[in-house]
């Protein structure tokens, strides 16, 4: 009896372990590696795949050899509605294996992949996000600090358009050090593959620097001097007009240039860091500037990404301030991020 159990065990235990490792994708690679997981997104560029090990992990499609989806995905090529059907690629062919047993073959390499139950990438989606920290202090000194950050993004293929509001309040010792609101919109098209126009506007209310209320309105040209799926560097240029209304003061306007670099690195396991600089001189005087600096490192908290952890640093500098105002201001936030499409 025992002689017939236990081959009937191992038996059992060799066909379960590699039905469970096939129900993956798999991508091979030049360098002889293969990566399993589930492929999240593909466009000529970039393939993510989501794994067990590293979390979303992304691949340059230039040193792909070949892939194939274990489930049926959507498949896009140039100027056709895409197809649903699994699918198998290699540098000479894309093969989909369609329903009713219809199989379709393409010399070209899909233009999107994307899986069922995901937002078609050719199309423009919503993606939200809100952001709270609160921050106190007893004992010599009594301090207490909110900010809050909200966002919502338009994206599609060929452009892009950012909403935004965030707002910061703190007291020392009983006294108001920080009380600010901004808000703002920035949409920005793509011409061409590296090339873009934007145009920005942005309110902002500062009771500490005894403003009352400073519009900016900005327009000009951005070039990205990389544009990765998890790495991109955009500069831009243009040109801003700024009106000032601060308290005990005229209202002044004043035209000058935009200029602004923007730099994203996302990790292998999905951590980001931001970077964020605009410069905005005066074209009657140059002395009359202003620099806004934002840096940020995002840590993911769960796997899905809905909870994100935010450590950064803001700052400010205007050159003109208000009359016994300081020139900097710069806050430290660590946030906790809660984020939804």
């Amino acid at each position: 009896m025992k002689k017939i159990i236990i081959p009937l065990i191992l038996f059992c235990l060799w066909t379960f372990f590699p039905l469970q490792s096939v129900h993956a994708d798999v991508i091979s690679l030049e360098n002889g590696s293969t990566l399993i997981g589930t492929i999240s997104r593909i466009d000529q560029k970039t393939i993510l795949v989501q794994t067990d090990f590293a979390g979303v992990v992304s691949v340059d499609a230039a040193r792909v050899l070949s892939y194939t989806t274990d489930k049926p995905v959507y498949v896009a090529f140039p100027g056709h509605e895409p197809v649903r059907g699994k699918l198998t690629y290699t540098k000479k062919q894309t093969r989909i294996d369609a329903a009713e047993g219809q199989v379709l073959v393409s010399a070209d390499a899909p233009e999107h992949v994307w899986p069922e139950g995901a937002p078609d990438p050719r199309a423009r989606h919503w993606s939200f996000e809100v952001g709270v920290d609160v921050a106190g202090k007893t004992g010599n000194a009594e301090r207490i600090s909110v900010g809050s950050r909200a966002q919502a993004r338009l994206q599609g293929p060929r452009d892009r358009l950012l909403l935004y509001l965030r707002y910061a309040y703190a007291k020392d010792d009983g006294i108001e050090s920080d009380n600010q609101a901004v808000g703002g919109i920035d949409f920005e098209s793509y011409f061409r593959e590296k090339h873009s126009w934007y145009a920005r506007a942005e309110a902002e209310n500062d009771q500490i620097a005894a403003l009352d209320l400073r519009v900016t309105a900005a327009a000009g040209y951005g070039y990205f001097f990389l544009k990765k799926a998890n790495h991109t560097l955009r500069g831009r240029t243009g040109l801003m007009f700024r009106h000032e209304s601060l308290k005990g003061e005229s209202s002044k306007g004043t035209a000058g240039l935009d200029l602004g670099i923007s730099h994203l690195y996302r990790f292998d396991n999905a951590w980001r860091l931001t970077n964020d600089v605009t410069y905005t001189p005066s074209l009657e005087d140059y002395r009359d500037y202003r620099i806004c600096h934002e840096s940020a490192f995002e840590i993911p908290i769960v796997a899905s990404e809905i909870w994100k952890l935010r450590l950064g640093v803001m700052n400010d500098y205007n050159s003109r301030p208000a009359e016994n105002k300081d020139y900097l201001d710069t806050t430290y936030f660590t946030r906790l991020v809660f984020s939804w499409q």
